[in-house]
């Protein structure tokens, strides 16, 4: 069926966040623009017309994962169990990811922190990307109960945003060496993400 003009123009811009990304990871981001329109079947003109610019397609590549990562999060918030148990199972869905696609962002990851280093536009959209994250999963873990019973403690928002920054760099710092496909280190993972609970239990959270 012949695509209309929005349609083709979303077909477009799909087909080159797929070309982007895999030269992306597999070349750095130095590869030259007409090379990832040609990669695509599209003209170096498309790239412009949609993106404006290389750096603003980079961006669109990695925003393209935070937005795969939001998603995962608004499937746990079907997930009615406590904090420890909602604790185990984002462990265990961070791990579900790793394979040949987690491979590409986690090699994303690393090249934005690269490019971190000498351009504040992307320090700038790094840090609100990560806010981004952060939100999310605090907006998780918010409200959870801490423990079983009538009236059990709940996680409070400054609790709830201390947990998710531990818990994402916890998380990040096991995947980038990919040692969750080791039985060991996975349980490993997922017992220390579990030990989060104590940052309120032992009542040194932010309130």
């Amino acid at each position: 069926m012949r695509r209309n003009r929005a349609e083709q123009r979303e077909y477009n811009r799909r087909a080159l966040l797929a070309s982007a990304r895999h030269l992306f990871t597999t070349q750095g981001t130095n590869v030259a623009v007409d090379a990832i329109a040609e990669a695509a079947g599209l003209t170096t003109g498309a790239v412009y017309s949609i993106f404006g610019s290389k750096r603003d397609l980079i961006l669109a590549v990695i925003e393209e994962g935070v937005h795969e990562y939001l998603e995962g999060i608004e499937r746990l918030r079907q997930s009615d169990t406590g904090l420890a148990g909602l604790l185990d199972l984002y462990a265990r869905q961070v791990a579900a990811f790793v394979n040949d696609d987690f491979r590409e962002e986690a090699r994303l990851e690393v090249l934005m922190v690269l490019l971190c280093l000498d351009d504040e536009f992307f320090r700038e959209q790094s840090q609100r990307l990560q806010h981004m994250q952060r939100d999310a999963l605090a907006g998780l873990l918010t409200d959870r109960p801490v423990s079983d019973g009538p009236s059990p403690r709940r996680v409070s928002s400054g609790e709830a945003t201390l947990i998710a920054s531990s818990l994402l760099a916890l998380t990040s710092g096991f995947l980038l060496r990919s040692i969750p496909s080791d039985d060991l280190q996975l349980d490993a993972m997922l017992r220390s993400c579990s030990a989060l609970v104590h940052l309120v239990d032992d009542g040194t959270a932010a309130r």
